[in-house]
């Protein structure tokens, strides 16, 4: 096992640093606000507080208007997750317009986006796609200014088109002056948190700036015998060393350590075909269990600045995640009459991840026939290892469900390398946006990619490779006015893939084309909104087959066509009403033959967070959120389906200003007491949490 960080002393010591500084400080500070209008710069959302930003360099690396980007993009700002207490990444997508968090398991999370699966994940604008497909794990939020979804494919900057979404985290990065913040939460189920995040500058001149974000929470949970720790410490410093050369450096350190996860999830039919009931506590894993993970990343970056308007940034990002586990998996299905039918797999499991990313590009204005135009052309390259140990009991019959929990450890014999596998990746792209005239806008672009896969892992050949793989990319924007715009854009669809099919193979990679069409605008006091009509094709997607060869789950490749469309909104209705949330409508989702795929995915999607400054009572505001989809279910390959009906789930939070340095929040979690399985996704699932609360005491200068 992992042996456990605490962050009690540095949180102590943060404290009394702060302190310090505000009583040697106080007078001499003034109160700094920072209003960003009509720039096409990224802006620093915890320091603009509003629900939204103003551009996003996440499609094409170029600082484009959100009105002006040819694809659908949401931001989750810093101010959302505060208001809301998201302290986990899988808490913040679950307000993104579109996004489906398939909690699957208990600390293994898929996601979704318009019928297929997200795997880009991106911090700064450089990663790699998930090894395995999925996160394992609990990302804590803390350290990201935001979070900004682009929707539909992105081949250009990632080098895989996946039609469903790419996800960008953007760090916190050091201010240039003082700032200091602690909260302390404590919450259902003896949950515990506290972090504490400290930034300004550290020289006189103030060219040389740092940041150390620390967190550290513990609880249990309405799940039988679960429980987790979480301990992250994050740092960076920046320094300016021209008034044109700025670097960066930094670390995150997260820990993750679980009793009692789940490894697969409950049953959910019995073998007559007739719906399991279970309590919401119940677990499908005995006391012995447990799921500890360890992350490390490291980054750099240089940036170069020209005189002429030009830039040259590189960066570099290294990554290991590693993992101890004693894990227990269940399959089949019980005879309600005798308990006969499941079996289930103890598995003790040393896992090791790294990843290598880097990237340059340089970028800036040209002039061609009279105008102005921006150009970006740069690389990136990548290397990710994965390996993995350990033994395995072999499928082993129970008596009934109600046995498991009387199960002994097992006595762990015949330890076994599982195997081990690499990934190169190199991709250049270059990308230029066009201003043909002063309302009419053309970006067009392409990226080659170069890749070589190998190892054997699992059971599984992981072989394949292919050079200078080109995806194209084009869009197009029309501005009718000073607010409303007009889109379209086609992106090409190449994604190699890393699901294995029957014969322990991977899949062909998967290629298609994304369309979309729609309108942006910029309204009232400082609201995006966008309506767009996607259509998406793909050749050779991986579906889930639901079955194993050995450790290998087994996948098959289909045809699909996806279209549908979606509006989405984000920002200040006035000064007072925040808003932010969206409506996803998937209209098909056909497979060959017109068979409906994906069933398990939500054919209507809403999501809406919104908060109040309440009028004569200046000091408090007040906010819900609610996230509603229609009914999905999950066909079994003897025929029977599970159903989940639609469902609603209600958040609540109140917010008061004690005075300028402490702040008191309360937040309330799925209010209604709604009662629904966490995924579908294999056929197997558990319940998710009942009403739950926590309260928030902040102290910031």
């Amino acid at each position: 096992m992992q042996p456990r960080f605490k962050l009690r002393t540095g949180v102590m010591a943060l404290l009394c640093l702060s302190t310090a500084h505000l009583a040697l400080a106080e007078d001499t500070l003034p109160e700094i606000q920072v209003k960003a209008e009509g720039t096409s710069e990224p802006q620093v959302t915890e320091t603009t507080k509003s629900y939204t930003t103003k551009a996003s360099t996440t499609a094409t690396k170029l600082n484009t208007l959100l009105k002006e980007t040819p694809q659908s993009i949401s931001v989750i700002t810093n101010s959302l997750i505060n208001d809301f207490k998201l302290s986990s990444v899988n808490d913040v997508l679950d307000l993104a317009t579109g996004i489906r968090v398939e909690r699957a398991e208990t600390d293994r999370t898929y996601y979704t986006a318009r019928g297929s699966d997200i795997t880009n994940f991106q911090i700064d604008g450089i990663g790699v796609p998930f090894q395995t497909g999925l996160l394992i794990g609990d990302m804590d939020s803390i350290i990201y200014d935001r979070i900004e979804v682009l929707r539909g494919a992105n081949g250009l900057l990632t080098a895989t088109g996946n039609p469903s979404a790419t996800i960008n985290f953007v760090r916190k990065r050091p201010t240039s002056d003082f700032q200091a913040k602690i909260n302390l939460t404590v919450g259902s189920w003896d949950r515990r948190r506290v972090d504490a995040d400290i930034s300004g500058p550290l020289n006189e001149a103030g060219n040389v700036r740092g940041r150390l974000i620390m967190a550290h929470q513990k609880r249990n949970s309405y799940l039988d015998h679960y429980g987790q720790e979480r301990n992250l410490v994050y740092g960076v410093i920046e320094a300016d060393i021209t008034d044109n050369t700025a670097v960066a450096f930094g670390h995150t350190y997260q820990q993750n350590n679980t009793n009692t996860p789940t490894w697969g999830a409950l049953p959910l039919l019995y073998a007559d075909g007739t719906k399991r009931h279970y309590s919401r506590s119940t677990m499908p894993a005995p006391d012995w269990t447990y799921w500890n993970t360890l992350n490390n990343t490291s980054f750099a970056e240089l940036t170069q600045l020209f005189n002429n308007g030009w830039k040259i940034k590189t960066q570099f990002s290294r990554k290991t995640e590693t993992g101890q586990s004693h894990l227990f998996y269940l399959t089949g299905s019980e005879n309600p009459n005798t308990g006969a039918g499941l079996q289930y797999y103890g598995g003790n499991y040393h896992d090791t991840f790294k990843e290598y990313v880097a990237d340059i590009y340089a970028s800036g204005p040209f002039s061609l026939a009279g105008r102005q135009h921006e150009l970006v052309v740069g690389s990136s390259w990548s290397r990710a290892y994965g390996r993995a140990s350990g033994t395995g009991t072999g499928y082993i019959a129970l008596n009934s469900f109600d046995s498991i929990a009387t199960l002994p450890e097992p006595n762990w014999v015949g330890w076994s390398n599982f195997g081990s596998r690499s990934q190169k990746r190199l991709n250049h792209y270059a990308a230029a946006k066009f201003n043909l005239t002063e309302n009419l806008k053309l970006t067009t672009g392409a990226s080659m990619l170069t890749y070589k896969y190998e190892g054997d892992y699992y059971g599984g050949n992981n072989d394949a490779q292919a050079h200078d793989k080109i995806t194209p990319y084009a869009g197009i924007v029309y501005n009718l006015t000073g607010q409303h715009t007009l889109y379209a854009s086609y992106t090409g669809i190449y994604n190699p893939q890393t699901a294995l099919g029957a014969n322990l193979q991977p899949l062909a990679p998967l290629e298609g084309k994304n369309y979309e069409l729609g309108i942006k605008s910029d309204v009232l006091a400082n609201l995006n909104t966008s309506f767009a009509l996607f259509k998406t094709v793909q050749e050779n997607l991986a579906e889930s087959t639901n079955q194993q060869i050995g450790n290998v789950y087994i996948s098959r490749a289909i045809d699909a066509t996806t279209w549908g469309y979606e509006f989405d909104m984000s920002g200040e209705v006035t000064d007072r009403l925040k808003v932010n949330g969206g409506y996803t409508r998937l209209m098909s989702v056909k497979g060959k033959d017109d068979e409906n795929q994906k069933p398990y995915t939500p054919r209507h999607l809403v999501k809406l967070s919104t908060t109040y400054q309440v009028p004569h009572i200046e000091k408090l505001k007040v906010g819900a959120s609610v996230n509603w989809q229609d009914s999905t279910h999950y066909n079994y390959p003897n025929g029977t389906r599970y159903t989940q009906d639609s469902y609603a789930v209600i958040n609540v939070m109140a917010d008061y200003e004690l005075d300028k340095h402490w702040t008191a929040a309360v937040n309330v979690y799925n209010l209604t007491n709604e009662k629904y399985v966490s995924s579908l996704m294999f056929g197997q699932s558990f319940y998710s949490a009942p009403m739950n609360a926590s309260a928030t005491l902040t102290w910031k200068y």
